[in-house]
């Protein structure tokens, strides 16, 4: 039982530290682009992430983090859509109904 509840919690551990490591980094943002999110998302990041890095890590950079990492877990998915959508071709779009 102890040897479960040390693995367990040595799993949580190496959890964190991945988590930290992956979305908790500073990194240098160039050519900064505006995006709205909503004030509730905002406030929670904010106080999650001013929390954990004592206000080492900025909100943007938490969010490119986890945008970066959203692109490349789902590449492929987002590579498969993205190219269904292009075989469409610009003829090949629904026509506007008159109105």
């Amino acid at each position: 039982m102890e040897k479960e509840k040390q693995s367990l919690q040595e799993t949580v551990s190496k959890e964190r530290e991945n988590y930290k490591s992956v979305f908790l980094k500073k990194r240098s943002v160039c050519n900064r682009q505006s995006v709205y999110i909503s004030g509730e998302i905002q406030k929670r990041i904010t106080q999650i992430v001013g929390v954990i890095t004592g206000k080492q890590v900025s909100i943007g950079n938490f969010i490119d983090n986890v945008l970066e990492e959203h692109l490349s877990t789902h590449n492929d998915v987002l590579s498969a859509l993205y190219w269904e959508e292009m075989q469409k071709g610009i003829f090949n779009q629904p026509k506007e109904k008159d109105v």
